[in-house]
């Protein structure tokens, strides 16, 4: 075979004149570098990391090396007889033609016959692909059958066991699975790739419920209560996570890595999360090298509006670490937040000239300088910066920041330029570039010229929300109060939860005394809609503003935008109600 493989390649050598010949020859080569590919399918078994598409299974994951030793002594003696290799040759042409349920069903056939663990997981592996998770069950049984000592194969089976809804078998599975890891000492590992599985069930709780009673005999184990966090957050309940990653911090000692997955778990709690930063800044002390434990602990007081506490966590981590792109970009961040703009520009500056070698994205910093620099008022730098965004997720942000940029310059026709020169693939994406043009028209006071590009774009796309509620918006502007209300009740035609739009009708038509009932039931719907928007309630007429405070609204002025003054620009929603778009 090997022989007829080697000349295969090497057609200009024999004497084939004829076009009949050499096309003889070629298929003659093809069926053997198909039959190559199939004998090695057959083999799959041997290949490191062979990759399955499967929504659970990892059928392709590296075994243990006990594993593969004992693999050898459960392979039998197949004979590669004509019809087995006519069998192989079929299957793989048929998977290769898309028809991996019919190539499974015929090596789960030949596998069944030969009693060969090789044939039941490439039985699987094709089942898998099919999406055909029963067959793949059946397979991959086989397989644990014929190789009763690979570990591969029995995290197959009860993963499949798992989405398929067995249940009840997959927990016997579990059981032995960890009661084999306890014998081991393999047991941080068994209950990793115990969580992963039972977060495959979309019936979170009941996921939950089963690891709750395969753990018990683990009780006092770190990696069980972590577990059993893990499962619990997923299934919405912070609470009893954050009491299950607690206790895991009391088992940790001074295990930093499980010490840092226990205060991550406890962070959606915050009563647990006020006792992770408790055990985090002792262990500190104690180990005050850690940099990771020193790390999680910044976040946990980050997130606890503990910003300065956060940021000189990172400064010790920084002194530790000081080429730590991570620690200068999280320094940036909090520097900014704590009303330090000069600080976070300084930690960019760093994080940009760490040495080559060092893996980090740039774009981000580029994008948050610019940022810097805009609301620095220091425009042409700013501009510098978001020219140095390149392809990828922040250049849309990057562009529409410039044009604002160019046009608060008065470069009003660059500006336009940018936008529409701008290559995005996506309508969204096309329809926000027109609403940030229109921005920097109605900025430089040219309301018609706002009002016809909107109205150019909505023609195309007559049912397109944000177009409809910015077109209403452009109307009112050039006082034609007919469209604004076309195109808003349009909108709210398409949209009936668009609080947004209920406001801007109701509060257009009592800005001007029209149907005055009619304009309080709108913004009423508003409020009802939206009872905390402090955009929509401090445009309430006063004398309607009791209603809105019997409802439980907020009238606080300018809540939004105090809130969004508190988060580093790349964090800010793309609307802020009291200063339109950002």
């Amino acid at each position: 075979m090997n022989e007829l493989l080697r000349a295969s390649r090497e057609p200009a050598s024999l004497p084939l004149k004829s076009t009949r010949a050499r096309a003889a020859w070629y298929r003659l080569s093809l069926i053997c570098a198909l039959t190559s590919i199939a004998l090695a399918s057959v083999c799959v078994a041997e290949r490191a990391h062979a990759q399955a598409a499967s929504p659970g299974a990892r059928v392709g994951d590296q075994e243990s090396p006990a594993s593969s030793a004992d693999r050898s002594a459960n392979i039998p003696e197949v004979e590669l007889s004509p019809q087995l290799i006519f069998q192989l040759l079929a299957a793989e042409l048929a998977a290769q033609r898309g028809e991996a349920g019919t190539a499974s069903a015929t090596y789960l056939s030949i596998a069944q016959k030969h009693r060969d663990p090789r044939l039941a997981r490439r039985a699987t592996e094709l089942a898998l692909t099919a999406r055909a998770p029963k067959r793949a069950l059946t397979a991959a049984r086989l397989w644990l059958e014929l190789e009763p000592g690979s570990s591969l194969a029995a995290q197959t089976v009860q993963a499949l066991q798992l989405s398929t809804g067995d249940l009840k078998a997959a927990e016997e599975s579990i059981v032995r699975q960890l009661e084999e890891a306890r014998q081991k000492g393999t047991l941080a590992a068994a209950y990793e790739s115990v969580q992963r599985a039972l977060l495959r069930i979309q019936d979170r709780p009941r996921a939950l419920e089963i690891l709750e009673r395969v753990s018990m005999p683990d009780r006092n184990r770190a990696e069980a209560q972590l577990a059993l966090a893990t499962l619990a957050q997923a299934a919405g309940d912070r609470e009893r996570g954050g009491r299950y990653a607690l206790r895991a911090l009391e088992l940790a000692g001074d295990d930093a890595a499980l010490l840092v997955q226990a205060a991550q778990l406890a962070s959606g709690d915050e009563a647990a999360r006020a006792k992770a930063i408790t055990a985090l800044e002792a262990f500190v002390v104690r180990m005050p090298r850690a940099t990771e434990a020193r790390f999680a602990l910044a976040r946990l007081l980050a997130e606890s509006d503990r910003r300065e506490d956060a940021r000189r966590q990172f400064e010790q981590a920084l002194e530790i670490e000081p080429q730590s792109p991570t620690i200068l970009f999280s320094l940036a961040q909090l520097a900014y937040q704590t009303k330090h703009p000069e600080d976070a520009e300084r930690y960019l500056r760093r994080y940009l000239e760490l040495p080559g070698g060092i893996e980090r994205e740039l774009d981000p910093a580029f994008l948050f300088l610019g940022q810097l620099a805009e609301e620095a008022r220091r425009f042409e730098q700013a501009l510098g910066w978001y020219e140095k965004v390149g392809p990828g997720e922040q250049q849309l942000a990057a562009t529409q920041r410039r044009a604002i940029v160019l046009g608060r310059l008065g470069r009003i026709e660059e500006a336009r330029s940018v936008l529409r020169e701008a290559p995005v693939s996506e309508r969204a994406e096309r329809n926000r570039l027109i609403a940030i043009e229109a921005q920097v028209l109605r900025t430089a006071g040219r309301f018609e010229d706002a009002f016809q590009l909107l109205d150019q774009a909505l023609a195309q796309q007559p049912d397109e929300p944000d177009l409809l509620y910015d077109h209403a918006m452009a109307a009112e502007k050039v006082n034609r109060i007919e469209v604004l209300e076309k195109s808003l009740r349009r909108l709210i035609e398409l949209q009936p939860e668009h609080a947004h739009a209920y406001n801007a009708l109701g509060y257009t038509l009592a800005d001007r005394g029209l149907r005055l009932e009619e304009a309080q039931q709108l913004i009423e719907k508003a409020v009802a809609l939206s009872p905390k928007d402090g955009h929509i309630i401090d445009s309430v007429p006063r004398p309607w503003r009791s209603s809105a405070r019997a409802s439980g609204s907020t009238l606080r002025t300018k809540r939004c935008s105090k809130h969004c003054a508190g988060l580093a620009p790349i964090s800010r929603p793309r609307w802020c109600a009291h200063v339109g778009p950002y």
